[in-house]
């Protein structure tokens, strides 16, 4: 056992992560109550039965832009470089059905960007897939925040996806094991996406009763820069009208960098 792994806060928040699943909620009002009878060693087994890595709240090199958002994550579950966390970054995400010029407008801007630049999305189906593809296709490097346990793919079609992105980029859950994904965690999980980025960029979003939606009431909440794709007239998507009621139009990367103030640095 390492020296500094100790009986404190940090061991306490990692074992009511697990007992609780990752249930944010059931976490903190354990605390609050000071309910969590628990010996060392019970908490020191529930530790060793994780195959991830665990970073919490408390730890120093828990990243700022988290903790300056609404319920930041009690304990993260990951694998994969976490230093990806303090990295310049760009939510990326969209609706699951997406038209070739929505999967076109994902590609393009991200090819364009700087590959120092992480692409974080949550590996749903549609356009935050093409997202984590597009950042591997050009070199660059990508974040993937699962709505299930950190041992879960899900969909399941993503499991190359998952694999890759979990040894060579960065997987995360503030859900323990194999969780099952469930409709609370999805936008608990845009919570953390829009949390781990500078800015959101939208490549197509089909309808205002969205996941996407979501992340960008939380963006606009929380001080982060709205880029959306425009889409040709007649389009079935509400890009043009996001654009029309504030979002900034982002028709290439360079435009990002310049409203972002980041120099392009090839």
């Amino acid at each position: 056992m390492s020296e500094q792994l100790c009986f404190d806060g940090r061991l306490i928040l990692i074992y009511l992560a697990i007992k609780f699943e990752g249930d944010y909620n059931k976490i903190l009002l354990a605390i609050e109550n000071d309910d969590y009878n628990v010996s060392l060693d019970e908490a020191i087994k529930a530790y060793e039965s994780l195959d991830c890595h665990v970073l919490t709240l408390l730890d120093y090199d828990y990243p700022e832009r988290l903790k300056k958002m609404w319920h930041p994550p009690l304990v993260i579950f990951y694998y994969g470089d976490i230093s990806l966390l303090n990295s310049r970054s760009i939510a990326t995400v969209g609706s699951r059905e997406f038209s070739e010029y929505g999967k076109m407008c994902t590609e393009t801007i991200i090819s364009q960007l700087p590959k120092d630049i992480v692409i974080v999305s949550g590996l749903a189906r549609g356009i935050d897939t093409v997202a984590h593809e597009s950042a591997i296709k050009n070199g660059a490097r990508t974040i993937a925040v699962l709505g299930s346990g950190i041992d879960y793919c899900y969909p399941s079609e993503n499991q190359e996806l998952y694999d890759e992105i979990k040894k060579k980029h960065l997987l995360i859950s503030e859900y323990p094991f194999k969780a099952s994904p469930d409709s609370a965690h999805f936008p608990n999980r845009n919570r953390i996406v829009v949390g781990l980025s500078d800015a959101i960029f939208v490549p197509q979003i089909n309808t205002y009763q969205s996941g996407t939606m979501i992340s960008l009431n939380l963006g606009n909440d929380n001080g982060r820069l709205i880029f959306i794709a425009p889409h040709p007239p007649g389009s079935e998507t509400i890009n043009n009208r996001l654009i029309n009621e504030g979002a900034i139009l982002a028709d290439s990367a360079q435009q990002m960098l310049d409203e972002l103030g980041w120099k392009n640095e090839k």
